[in-house]
C-alpha cells in the first residue's frame, strides 16, 4: 500500500497514452517490448511509470481496509485536536545557535530540510539561485542540543551522496539511522520528452530520501504513549514541483505525527509554505516570526510549570503533558506488541507450534529480541524495539533487540 498524496489530482494516465495490451493468444506472456512499455513511453514522453500508479488518494487507499480508514481517521483527530497554534521563527540558521534556553525546551521530533548542494543541479538555470550548504556546515548545527531523549530525528538528505552524509549527521547528532522514508516522484504537471543527461547522476533519477535517526530508546511493547508503529508506510508516491524548488510532500508530516506522540516538534529550513499548527518553524526562508518562548512552553507545561526533559535512561510517564493522549479506541486498531505477561506463552507456542513457510504473513507470531509481535491482519510483520542506549550502540549480543539493527553507519 502506498502512502496517499493529496496533491494528485487524478489517477488517469496523462497525455493520452494508455499501456499497451497484449494481443496475443489468451494466457500467452507478454514479450518482452509489451512489459516494458511504461519504460519506453517514458523515453517517449517523459511521463514516469509511477504517474500511472493508481488509486493513490486516501479515500481510494483504505477503502478495502475499514479498521485501517477508522485507525487513520482517529489519529487525525486527536493530532488536530492536541496541536498547538503554529509558531515560526524567521532566522539565518548559520548564525542562530540552536539551544533548550532560546526555545524554553528540548524537542520530541526534528524535521530538517537542509539546502544540498545536489538540490542546484536539479534544474539548471532555475536552481541557481539557491544557496546550498557545505555537508560540515549541516553537521555543524547543534541538534543534540535541542533533541531530548527520545526523541526522532527526520532528515530530508536528497537522492544522491547526501544518503551517506546524513548518515554521518546522524551519527554526529547523537541519533541511529532506523528508517529510510522514500519520496517517489510522479511528475504528471511537468512532463517534456527526452531524457536529461546530468554529469552529477548515472540514472534518471525520481526519487529522493528521508533518513529516519532515534536518540533514545523506545519499545513498542511498553512505550505505546511514545509510538504508533506500522500505521503508515515508509513510501510516499506525490508530484514533484513544477518550479524546481526543494519543496517536499505534506505526507511527511502526517507520517511523522502518526508516528510519534511528542507533541514537540520542531522543522528547520521552513519556508512559509511549512508553517503547520503543532509545528515550530525555523528558517531564513520565512516572511516573519511570531515566536515567543514562554507562550510556546506554555503547551507543554504540567501542573507545577515545569516541561519534562528526558535522560538518565528514562522515558516520560504515559500522563506527560508534552505527549498527544491516545484514546481506547485507537488502541484497539492499531497494530502492537503483545504485552510482557503475554509474550513468553507466545513465543514458546511459536517454536513448539511451528508450521511450514508459506507466503503469507497472515498471523505469523515473530520474535524479535526480547520482544513478541503479533501483526493486524492489515499490518506488515512488525520488528521488536526501536533506538539505542541512551549515549551509545545496542548490545552486539542481542542485534535485534533495537531498531537500529547495531548497523555500521
Amino acid at each position: 500500500m502506498a502512502t496517499p498524496s493529496r496533491e494528485l489530482l487524478h489517477d488517469k494516465p496523462s497525455g493520452g497514452w494508455t499501456p499497451h495490451r497484449n494481443s496475443g493468444p489468451a494466457g500467452k506472456a507478454p514479450s518482452r517490448g509489451e512489459q516494458n512499455d511504461y519504460s519506453q513511453n517514458f523515453v517517449d514522453t517523459g511521463m514516469r511509470p509511477q504517474n500511472f500508479i493508481r488509486e493513490l488518494e486516501l479515500t481510494s487507499v483504505v477503502e478495502d481496509y475499514p479498521k485501517l480508514r477508522e485507525l487513520i481517521q482517529r489519529k487525525d483527530e486527536i493530532v488536530s485536536k492536541s496541536a498547538s497554534a503554529p509558531m515560526y521563527y524567521k532566522c539565518d540558521l548559520k548564525e542562530h545557535v540552536l539551544s533548550p534556553e532560546f526555545f524554553g525546551t528540548k524537542f520530541d521530533v526534528i524535521l530538517v530540510d537542509p539546502p544540498w548542494e545536489e538540490y542546484v543541479h536539479r534544474a539548471p538555470g532555475i536552481t541557481d539561485h539557491i544557496e546550498y550548504w557545505t555537508p560540515e556546515e549541516i553537521m555543524n548545527l547543534k541538534i543534540e542540543a535541542i533533541a531530548d531523549t527520545p526523541s526522532f530525528l527526520f532528515l530530508w538528505v536528497g537522492d544522491g551522496v547526501g544518503l551517506e552524509q546524513g548518515r554521518q549527521c546522524l551519527k554526529k547528532w547523537g541519533f541511529r539511522r532506523c528508517e529510510d522514508i522514500c519520496w517517489v516522484k510522479t511528475n504528471k504537471k511537468n512532463a517534456t520528452p527526452g531524457l536529461r543527461h546530468d554529469s552529477n547522476t548515472l540514472f534518471q533519477r525520481s526519487k529522493e530520501h528521508c533518513l529516519m535517526g532515534i536518540k533514545g530508546t523506545v519499545r513498542r511493547s511498553t512505550d505505546g504513549h511514545i509510538i504508533h508503529a506500522n500505521i503508515d508506510t515508509d513510501i510516499i508516491i506525490a508530484e514533484e514541483t513544477t518550479d524546481g524548488s526543494s519543496k517536499k510532500p505534506e505526507d511527511m508530516y502526517r507520517i511523522i505525527e502518526h508516528f510519534a506522540l511528542g507533541r514537540r516538534r520542531l522543522e528547520l529550513f521552513g519556508e512559509d509554505h511549512n508553517i503547520r499548527p503543532g509545528w515550530l518553524t525555523l528558517g531564513k526562508g520565512l516572511s516573519t516570526s511570531n515566536f515567543d518562548k514562554e507562550v510556546y512552553i506554555q503547551n507543554f507545561v504540567d501542573r507545577d510549570g515545569k516541561v519534562w526533559q528526558g535522560g538518565g535512561g528514562r522515558n516520560p510517564p504515559p500522563d506527560a503533558p508534552h505527549l498527544v493522549v491516545t484514546t481506547p479506541e485507537i488502541e484497539s486498531l492499531r497494530p502492537k506488541s503483545p504485552q510482557k505477561n503475554q509474550q513468553g506463552q507466545m513465543g514458546s507456542n511459536s517454536l513448539t507450534n511451528r508450521r511450514p513457510a508459506s507466503n503469507t504473513s497472515q498471523n505469523v507470531v515473530t520474535v524479535v529480541g526480547s520482544e513478541t509481535m503479533m501483526p493486524a491482519q492489515w499490518a506488515s510483520t512488525p520488528v521488536g524495539g526501536f533506538g539505542m542506549p541512551e549515549g551509545g550502540a545496542g548490545s552486539a549480543s542481542n542485534n535485534f533487540d533495537t531498531y537500529g539493527f547495531n548497523a555500521p553507519f
